[in-house]
């Protein structure tokens, strides 16, 4: 699993989202060294949501995360392929290592348990 990070502003913080024993909190960051600003969602899962205490709106923050891909196939047979990123650092933007907010030394990589459960229900977006 391939790790990197990005620094930006805190666009929105949603809600935590509960599926069973899974939990996450998606962070949109706005990553602007383009022609135009680009929204980017980052998630925050399982004991990694605290790590959003004491952030808002408008901060400049780095994030490091995993980027994770999955594989699902339609119920038409199609396969389709998905890209997260799931956040396991986030510092305010020029501030030393050691003032940020990080799941111990180095957290763990998502597994499948992480996972919410299989639905037959199609929930994607498009």
């Amino acid at each position: 699993m391939a790790q990197a990070s990005i620094t930006g502003t805190i666009k929105t913080i949603g809600n935590v989202e509960e599926r069973g024993s899974f939990r996450k909190r998606e962070l949109i960051l706005l990553e602007k060294t383009g022609q135009r600003d680009q929204p980017i969602p980052i998630e925050f899962t399982q004991d990694r949501i605290s790590m959003l205490e004491g952030f808002k709106p408008g901060e400049e923050v780095t994030i490091s995360f995993y980027i994770n891909g999955r594989e699902w196939q339609a119920r038409d047979g199609g396969i389709k392929y998905f890209l997260s990123l799931s956040a396991n650092r986030i510092d305010r933007a020029g501030a030393p290592a050691s003032a940020g907010h990080s799941a111990a030394p180095m957290a763990p990589l998502p597994t499948a348990a992480d996972m919410p459960p299989a639905s037959d229900e199609d929930d994607l977006p498009f």
